[in-house]
């Protein structure tokens, strides 16, 4: 079941975009109910339910291990295996803005803390490697889309699409400028 979900998620952990996947192959992630088993013991075995999050076993102050008694069905939240585009917004510096209640309410310390340090450190390192070379913007919407297709194991790289939405964001300002200056050279 676990390889499955993993494999589902292109290797990814479903709330934190950390890869799940060691280079051997094992599994750096445990089958995490969106929905607790304890306010929801029916869903248990639901398929819709269950996710492949960080870590395999042990304490991390991030993703499922706070979340373990927070509620979706009760309280705001987004669903990782449901539409999120609209809810985030990612920064250069790593950071995770949330543009919505369920967003927030997501990225709190005490549900998901989307903007634990380590996260924070591990997105801004794959931000400002895809950024370092200053793409074109055409460049930067290649990397962006290369992004979100999984590689030949059927994996994606870690943070993607924080790394994705930047460089569409560079996209966007790298080609505002371009018109600003050429409307400057016709004046």
């Amino acid at each position: 079941m676990l390889e499955q979900l993993v494999r589902g998620q292109h290797g990814l952990c479903a709330y934190t975009m950390r890869r799940v996947v060691h280079a051997d192959g094992r599994f750096n992630a445990h089958i995490e109910h969106i929905l607790p088993r304890t306010a929801h013991p029916d869903e248990s075995l639901s398929w819709t339910n269950l996710l492949a999050c960080f870590p395999r076993t042990g304490d991390c102050d991030f993703g499922a291990k706070p979340k373990a008694a927070y509620d979706p069905a009760t309280q705001p939240f987004v669903r990782p295996d449901r539409m999120v585009d609209g809810h985030f917004r990612f920064r250069q510096n790593g950071e995770v803005e949330g543009l919505t209640d369920a967003a927030l309410a997501c990225i709190a310390p005490k549900v998901l803390n989307l903007n634990a340090k380590e996260l924070v450190n591990d997105r801004k390192a794959k931000i400002q490697g895809a950024l370092i070379l200053r793409p074109s913007a055409a460049e930067a919407q290649r990397r962006a889309q290369a992004l979100r297709q999984p590689d030949a194991q059927g994996w994606l790289e870690p943070y993607c699409e924080a790394v994705a939405k930047v460089l569409e964001e560079h996209a966007k300002r790298t080609e505002s400028a371009a018109k600003r200056r050429a409307g400057a050279r016709r004046t």
